[in-house]
């Protein structure tokens, strides 16, 4: 599923945070977050996908939520982060993505760090 993330002032779409249950895995979701490159930096990508993790702990019970990162994406690795995501691997040329191999870094947090985050 993509949940459009607008900019309440204008109601322009800004970008779009992705999300993922998957079918083998029970309570278990994978996230993503896209944003303009004219938007970032300014903490909508913090704010849209920390809501999207919220809800996903909060009102869908999920006991896993997790994110793959490029490895060259240090912006969106301190995004995580900040949200209390913790980097539970980095896995070399992995991922085949725009025509080249690249390391991503897998960042998860379960439902009970959400808590002990928030509270």
């Amino acid at each position: 599923m993509q949940v459009a993330a607008l900019d309440l002032a204008s109601g322009e779409l800004v970008g779009d945070c992705a999300v993922h249950v998957l079918a083998d895995q029970p309570a278990t979701a994978e996230v993503g977050v896209t944003l303009a490159p004219t938007r970032q930096g300014s903490g909508l990508a913090t704010e849209a996908l920390g809501a999207i993790v919220s809800k996903l702990f909060e009102i869908h019970h999920m006991h896993r939520v997790f994110g793959e990162v490029d490895d060259r994406n240090t912006a969106v690795q301190n995004l995580v982060g900040r949200l209390g995501f913790r980097c539970e691997a980095r896995q070399v040329e992995a991922d085949w993505f725009k025509g080249e191999w690249t390391t991503v870094r897998v960042y998860a947090m379960l439902e009970r760090e959400w808590r002990a985050v928030r509270s």
